[in-house]
């Protein structure tokens, strides 16, 4: 089974700046990183491709279009397909949204999605659905899927009974389908309230 190192890092709830950032997730060595509250105002391409970089990796998805929600990952992984969705909106203050992807680690495929849910809890619950069936409509098979999630808000919401229906929750908002082997999860210690977290995964052959 191949095993597959997933970071997730809400960039708005850390001190750091950019260079900072890029440290930090260059530290963690992923293979896929999810970067809540990336770079989505001006020359919002460019900055995520230099952070993405200064990190190791590359921009695979997400940005602006994907409700600052940004894909990178190693040169290890293969992209097959990538889309970028802009949830029901919540107001113009708080982005949502979510970029997605089909990869590939060594002959594994999967998906993953990077999502920020803003707005009341109804609102919340409608855009875990339009997630769900963005993922449904990405790709004709059933591939294995993670999903790291902003704003679900807890296990007794909608929004994140929704991700974990056939789903195993683990760590902060990240979701892993039930084929997918979970190993450690460990978060990475900054002075932010949300901590960066690194998970290790294993895909089904």
């Amino acid at each position: 089974m191949p095993a597959l190192r997933l970071l997730s890092v809400n960039a708005r709830s850390l001190p750091l700046d950019r260079a900072a950032l890029a440290e930090l997730i260059e530290a963690a060595r992923p293979d896929v990183a999810c970067v809540h509250g990336s770079p989505s105002l001006l020359r919002w391409r460019s900055i995520s491709a230099a952070l993405a970089r200064r990190a190791g990796l590359v921009v695979v998805s997400g940005g602006r279009t994907g409700g600052a929600n940004l894909l990178m990952s190693s040169l290890g992984v293969d992209v097959v397909r990538t889309t970028d969705l802009r949830f029901t909106a919540a107001g113009r203050l708080r982005p949502s949204g979510a970029a997605l992807a089909v990869l590939r680690l060594r002959g594994s495929e999967f998906i993953v999605a990077a999502a920020q849910f803003a707005g009341t809890a109804a609102v919340r619950r409608r855009q875990a659905g339009e997630l769900q069936a963005a993922i449904a409509r990405l790709v004709p098979a059933d591939p294995a899927v993670v999903i790291s999630a902003q704003g679900a808000n807890g296990s007794s919401t909608a929004a994140w009974q929704a991700l974990s229906e056939n789903r195993v929750a683990i760590a902060d908002g990240i979701f892993v389908d039930g084929r997918i082997g979970i190993g450690e999860a460990r978060e990475l210690p900054t002075r932010a309230a949300s901590q960066p977290v690194c998970v290790e995964l294993s895909l089904p052959d």
